[in-house]
């Protein structure tokens, strides 16, 4: 390994320690409570040297995100590929993003404050500090779409759904269901089949048999 190389690889390594500290650091003080000193503090750093690799805390928080959502993306992606070829897999799809919100509960929240201040789904929304983090995001927060989106369209195709929607826009309808269902499980984490009198998997279940039922009409 050459002198460069070295570098570059002791650069990535300590990046991705950043990153992994601040990972740690969101979730334990939350986004907005967090700031540089706490991660330099938490990393070992001063200020000066987490500087060296991220311009602010948006940007730190863009490279935990990125992390966040291309496990959500790998997940998505392990139950599209147990999905037998002759059906959409929306089923599949659903519960890969439930299990995920119910597995990564943490970072869930992150990828929510993400969608909910960052995400540019048009591009006169784009701001002006665009940069690579940011655009990586939102690479990976498309083709999570697209999954969703294919799949709605080949049950589309098939007969499954019956629906005057487009794909795209039919996807964005049950993409705000399901992290409705979702927000209302992470605020209710205690007691729940003692107050409701079933298990957060059989709601979620009832939810998905609720939402075939009516696009099979």
């Amino acid at each position: 390994m050459s002198t460069n190389d070295r570098k570059a690889w002791e650069r990535a390594q300590r990046e991705q320690r950043i990153i992994d500290i601040a990972l740690k650091v969101f979730v334990e003080q939350g986004y907005d409570r967090t700031g540089i000193p706490a991660i330099a503090d938490a990393a070992g750093y001063n200020k000066r040297t987490i500087y060296l690799y991220f311009k602010n805390k948006k940007e730190i928080f863009l490279a935990v995100v990125l992390r966040c959502m291309q496990l959500l993306k790998e997940s998505l992606e392990t139950a599209a590929e147990l999905v037998p070829g002759d059906r959409a897999g929306m089923k599949e799809f659903a519960w890969a993003f439930f299990c995920f919100s119910e597995d990564y509960p943490e970072y869930m929240d992150l990828i929510m404050i993400y969608e909910s201040r960052y995400f540019v789904y048009h591009d006169a929304d784009r701001p002006e500090d665009y940069g690579q983090r940011h655009a990586a995001c939102q690479a990976v927060s498309d083709e999570i779409a697209e999954m969703a989106a294919a799949a709605i369209k080949k049950a589309i195709a098939s007969g499954s759904f019956v629906t005057n929607l487009k794909p795209r826009q039919l996807m964005l309808l049950l993409w705000g269901q399901i992290f409705g269902v979702i927000q209302i499980l992470r605020i209710r984490e205690k007691h729940f089949e003692d107050a409701f009198g079933l298990g957060r998997d059989d709601l979620f279940n009832q939810f998905v048999k609720m939402v075939e039922n009516a696009l099979s009409k």
